[in-house]
């Protein structure tokens, strides 16, 4: 049998190789970086969960000096005696309340990096699985290469010309692989945004139904309850930027996309990638005006409830810890079983 008949009952397997390589080639280049951006999450996770303690020890400080302000200690009995008790309490509760509300935003935060950092780790497997399949693949089509062609061969006129452009479009096979890979992330970015930003607006839509029942109750309820729906509207709307943010970093809007070398290979990437691009252009443009949108309608609520939000920090007459403060920290067990049976001695 002669080498070209070698070769040609060789062929079927060769494309095969030859094909599972260019399909995991992209993975030798890729891998590093995935560490990288792991590595950092990572970082700011480990970074955002020490100021979620030192919060927490914050908060906890704070507490104590509203406990010993508001029990039967010498505190209580000097701002007592000065007449500034009910002054006093009120200003150790809001400081008290601010610490608690930082601690939460940093508990959003870190599991907002949470899922990052899961969507992470599944890239990472991703790559080191194909980068396991394309060193053995290479391995594999050397053998087959060396088998058929070690030792002199015959010239070809056209020989160098033809490798040249394969090699041409191999790169240009590989790049358009990795934009194909960063576009689906991204697309999947501004999908977990565009979620984010319908509970804000959700929570925008409660809170405008609920301050126009307070218009008519000027419940101190209803107020709490305003104020929940603005954090709660404030921080999907920080969530949904920090995922456009990243969605932009993944692919920023100066880069440039070959759009034919793209449609050349669409149907054997995917049927749905031809507006991706387009989709992204648009969904970073309204998704970024959204949440400019929402907050600026947060702000002008806040603005706007301003006198009534503030009596909530008020001290009540029938009891200091009225049972809309204990609703608010119901996410801190101590402090409401320590506020629950407060109230119930009060009354």
């Amino acid at each position: 049998m002669s080498m070209e008949q070698q070769i040609q009952n060789e062929s079927e397997r060769f494309q095969a190789l030859f094909n599972r390589l260019s399909d995991t080639q992209w993975s030798e280049a890729a891998l590093p970086e995935v560490k990288l951006d792991l590595g950092a999450l990572q970082m700011q996770a480990r970074q955002t969960k020490d100021k979620i303690s030192k919060f927490n020890a914050t908060v906890d400080k704070e507490y104590k000096r509203l406990a010993d302000i508001k029990g039967h200690g010498v505190r209580h009995v000097w701002y007592r005696v000065r007449g500034k008790l009910e002054q006093r309490l009120d200003e150790q509760e809001k400081t008290w309340l601010r610490e608690f509300e930082k601690c939460k935003e940093e508990e959003q935060h870190l599991t907002v990096l949470q899922e990052q950092i899961n969507s992470a780790q599944q890239h990472l497997h991703q790559c080191e699985s194909a980068y396991e399949d394309y060193v053995k693949t290479k391995k594999e089509l050397g053998e087959l290469l060396e088998h058929y062609f070690f030792g002199v061969t015959p010239s070809y006129p056209d020989e160098d010309a033809m490798e040249q452009k394969l090699q041409m479009e191999k790169e240009h096979l590989i790049i358009l692989q990795n934009q194909h890979r960063i576009l689906t992330n991204t697309f999947e970015l501004l999908q977990k945004a565009n979620r984010a930003l319908k509970v804000s607006l959700e929570a925008l839509e409660d809170a405008l139904n609920m301050n126009t029942f307070d218009l008519f109750s000027d419940s101190s309820f209803a107020d709490m309850a305003v104020s929940s729906y603005l954090a709660k509207a404030r921080n999907a709307s920080a969530q949904a930027q920090q995922f456009v943010n990243e969605a932009r970093r993944l692919y920023p809007s100066d880069d440039k996309i070959d759009i034919d070398g793209m449609k050349t290979i669409v149907d054997s990437l995917s049927n749905k990638d031809n507006d991706t691009i387009i989709i992204y252009d648009e969904s970073v443009m309204v998704l970024t005006v959204l949440v400019l949108f929402v907050m600026g309608i947060a702000a002008l609520i806040k603005r706007r409830n301003k006198k009534q939000l503030n009596h909530v920090f008020k001290v009540k007459e029938q009891s200091p810890w009225s049972p809309h403060l204990i609703s608010s920290v119901v996410n801190y067990p101590a402090l409401s079983s320590y506020f629950q049976t407060d109230l119930n001695e009060k009354v």
